[in-house]
């Protein structure tokens, strides 16, 4: 017997409405599910079953035990409400990135009946009924699980428990970088979007995943071509030939590799040192006196290197970082912090650094990432939801459409229908207006893109458009240059207002 993966320990269901309880059982033909003094029996057809258990009252942590050719108990369930969080990466950043802007409050948080389950795209186009829910454990608000779940959807409804004390289950399913169109059925694709060439050209078996493997392995192989210094050399010393770079500054006509130099000053013993090293554009190995301290392999998350204190020495000492630049641009992106920490001293690391180009590359050409395919989403993430009872849909996207914003309103409406159809007709969507963001590369930095303005201004205007859904305003929720603000508790707060107002 085996059960469908957002089915276990500490799961959420949805009070007060009927669930379902499904898998698969090739060796017996009923399978009984008991909840408290409540005990169902559905029928296996074709090794499949699926038993729907009556609606039920909110509850804490009880037992529910499904018997087949085996027995499974499912311990600490509990029946509240069930959220679906969906869209991109401003919906999926997890809570430990908010910490710029909130950090007290997240580290301080004890929400252990606000759990997560979290769902992952299968890379591959077949036909809706032969995807299945991904085995994925529920987490809960608590230290030591909350770090990884989604920043926006815990401050939310963090305010929610507090007022009504009822067990929230979010369902994320979010993807980073994902366009309107991966979450467009295959029918909506064809008519609204020229994209359907690709569901064509990849609907064999193997196709897509043998694609994106490809892709990968490409992008493996330009990565090691700008590879010409030894860092054993160049991470320990400043190279003669390096010339002033100002942190944080982006250098235009470099793609490939540098290296990127500041000195700073240790005048007593330190015990705790951390490095904050702004954002840089695109992927950093980070080096304090020859060591490496961190790195990261895209451009957007805040570079936050805590080290050991042991690599310091009184005098001076030694940042080298590593810089691999993609779009003939590169550098580190203002408006951000740039420090070490030494015990409770901040040095600043604003200002002029040294700088040497390693290797100058061809622009690498990136194939398409998973989430750019269209009706992806909706297939493997959308249509296996459909036996699951959920509440409410929260959306956070566009920032992926907005260099193409034109009848993106016309798309999103085909999408809440289609989507109704899988979780119910009359389900509240609650979707968030992009905040304000300007590429740091672009040529003009002087003010928000046209094509940005233009999804926030159609997001907005989905209220009218759409009925049984509702906007939450937060272009003035962002910080400039930064495409994942950290002010999701901000964010929480105005959502939250707007959910117990149209929801609750």
């Amino acid at each position: 017997m085996r059960l469908a993966g957002i089915f276990g320990d500490r799961m959420i269901l949805q009070r007060d409405r009927e669930n379902h309880i499904f898998g698969t059982d090739e060796g017996t033909s009923e399978v009984k599910v008991t909840v408290g003094d409540i005990t169902v029996t559905g029928e296996v057809k074709d090794g499949k079953f699926d038993v729907v258990i009556p609606p039920h009252k909110a509850c804490f942590d009880i037992d529910v035990t499904i018997e087949g050719s085996e027995k499974i108990t499912l311990h600490e369930v509990c029946f509240g409400d069930v959220i679906l969080l969906s869209g991109q990466s401003n919906m999926e950043l997890p809570v430990y990135r908010s910490y710029d802007a909130s950090e007290e409050e997240a580290k301080s948080a004890n929400y252990p009946y606000i759990r997560q389950y979290r769902m992952a795209p299968e890379p591959v186009y077949k036909d809706d009924s032969e995807y299945s829910l991904p085995e994925s454990k529920w987490v809960s608000a608590v230290q030591g699980q909350i770090e990884e779940m989604s920043a926006y959807g815990f401050y939310t409804f963090k305010r929610i428990y507090d007022k009504l004390q009822i067990p929230v289950g979010l369902i994320l399913n979010a993807q980073g970088g994902s366009k309107l169109e991966g979450w467009m059925t295959e029918e909506d694709v064809k008519s609204m979007t020229n994209d359907y060439h690709f569901i064509e050209e990849f609907s064999g078996k193997d196709d897509l995943a043998d694609y994106l493997k490809l892709h990968e392995r490409r992008c493996i192989e330009w990565r090691e071509a700008t590879k010409v210094f030894d860092p054993e050399v160049y991470s320990k010393s400043i190279p003669e030939e390096a010339v002033p770079f100002e942190v944080p500054g982006i250098v235009k006509g470099i793609t490939g590799s540098i290296w990127v130099y500041k000195e700073f000053e240790v005048e007593e013993d330190v015990t705790d040192a951390f490095l904050y090293c702004g954002q840089w554009i695109d992927a950093d190995v980070t080096y304090i006196n020859g060591v490496e301290v961190g790195r990261t392999e895209y451009q957007y998350p805040p570079r936050k290197y805590p080290f050991d204190a042991k690599i310091l020495h009184k005098g001076k000492n030694l940042i080298a970082l590593r810089l691999i630049t993609e779009r003939e641009s590169g550098g580190g992106v203002p408006f951000h912090q740039y420090y070490i920490r030494l015990n409770d001293k901040k040095i600043s690391l604003e200002g002029e650094w040294k700088m040497v180009t390693e290797k100058s590359c061809e622009r690498f050409t990136a194939g398409m990432m998973l989430v750019f395919f269209p009706s992806i989403l909706y297939k493997s993430m959308i249509t296996t939801l459909e036996k699951v009872s959920i509440k409410a849909v929260m959306w956070y996207q566009g920032e992926s459409n907005a260099e193409e914003p034109e009848g993106y309103d016309l798309k999103f409406k085909a999408m809440v229908q289609s989507w109704r159809k899988i979780l119910g007709e009359d389900i509240p969507f609650i979707i968030t207006e992009l905040t304000d963001f300007i590429d740091p590369q672009s040529e003009d930095t002087s003010k928000v893109p046209d094509g940005w303005r233009s999804i926030q201004k159609q997001q907005l205007e989905a209220e009218t458009l759409i009925p049984g859904l509702r906007c939450v305003p937060a272009r003035d929720l962002g910080d400039m240059f930064e495409i994942h603000s950290p002010r999701k508790s901000e964010l929480g707060a105005r959502a939250a207002t707007i959910v117990e107002d149209f929801i609750y």
